[in-house]
């Protein structure tokens, strides 16, 4: 595959952010438009990246790129957040190179037999963080019950070359225990014998795309769904580190009965509220409700107590419905109290 170096100081470039509902359309800049493609006759444009040897054709209806570009985004994983450059290789082709919120190049690799418009594993994050990446639930994974990890997310982990088995968290912390395998023929590590039960117990369906976080590694992996996932028909973003203090919990009949509500090890690890044993929960009306704050396994996952269940009840949330919650740092001289604010249901 050629490498085509979004830095070439010979052809023009232009760049966009994208933003919510980016997927049905973007737009090229008018002072590139002017410039490099008014006046021409084509209306269409052809597409190249580094993550394929595919071209992709999509049409240009004045300024935007509308049919044909969907397929190209979902195909390659954008996300809001992303920073996606175009350099103008002439005759209406593009080259383009995607950076995430990280500012740094998004790297793929090919799901080894399954090219077809790049089913892939993403990294995610800086390149100084290598305990995330996104991976797309596709129809030939879930049909073989098998997902290929990134190449550089496995080796900068150390799981070339070896053979165990791997746990799988989702939000809530429920685990599903998988086996983890190195192909040798193409250097690919993979998991299988659960991936399929971790979909459908999860309502993971083909083309959901899902960040996964390493949060223990050793003798057994532990992977992390992260709490806010991106797919093709909702999309947040929690990986920049204001996002971080944000948190989507799932009241589910278990809980009713047990009278405690767990915290996600990927939000607890990423707020340093691991040694916190207690928080102030506010619901919408701005009562506050003090509830205890305890580890609930050896993964990270915190618990709180039958607090939680009164203020979800506070907050008309029933069996079955989301909703997200702020974590605040009040400061008072040498002490800091953590609170959880109700934002809304979702």
């Amino acid at each position: 595959m050629a490498n085509g170096s979004a830095s070439s100081a010979i052809n023009p470039h232009f760049f966009q952010p994208l933003l919510p509902g980016f997927h049905s359309h973007i737009n090229i800049p008018v002072a590139f438009y002017s410039k490099h493609i008014k006046g021409t006759t084509n209306e269409v444009v052809k597409l190249r990246s580094d993550a394929s040897d595919l071209t992709w054709e999509v049409k240009m209806d004045g300024r935007r790129l509308t049919h044909g570009w969907e397929k190209f985004a979902t195909g390659h994983a954008f996300k809001v957040g992303d920073i996606v450059i175009f350099r103008h290789d002439g005759d209406l082709l593009f080259h383009v190179t995607p950076f995430g919120p990280s500012c740094c190049e998004i790297q793929y690799n090919d799901d080894d037999d399954e090219k077809y418009h790049q089913q892939h594993t993403r990294e995610a994050g800086s390149s100084s963080d290598n305990s995330c990446f996104v991976a797309r639930v596709t129809e030939s994974n879930l049909k073989k019950d098998a997902l290929f990890l990134p190449q550089h997310f496995s080796r900068s982990n150390g799981f070339v070359n070896r053979e165990s088995e791997i746990i799988l968290l989702n939000e809530d912390g429920e685990l599903w225990t998988l086996l983890m395998k190195y192909y040798k023929t193409s250097g690919h590590v993979y998991i299988r014998r659960g991936w399929i039960s971790f979909c459908q117990a999860n309502r993971k369906r083909a083309n959901d795309v899902l960040t996964f976080k390493l949060v223990q590694t050793g003798r057994k992996p532990v992977l992390q769904l992260r709490a806010s996932v991106y797919n093709n028909r909702a999309s947040t973003s929690f990986s920049s580190t204001s996002q971080d203090r944000f948190v989507t919990l799932t009241l589910k009949q278990y809980h009713l009965k047990s009278c405690k509500l767990s915290l996600p090890v990927a939000f607890v690890m990423a707020n340093g509220i691991k040694n916190v044993r207690k928080i102030i929960l506010v619901d919408r009306y701005g009562v506050r409700r003090t509830t205890s704050l305890k580890p609930d396994d050896k993964y990270g996952r915190m618990r709180m107590d039958k607090e939680c269940i009164k203020f979800c009840e506070a907050n008309g949330v029933k069996v079955g419905e989301s909703f997200r919650l702020e974590l605040i740092k009040e400061k008072e001289e040498d002490t800091a109290t953590h609170l959880l604010k109700f934002c809304s249901k979702v």
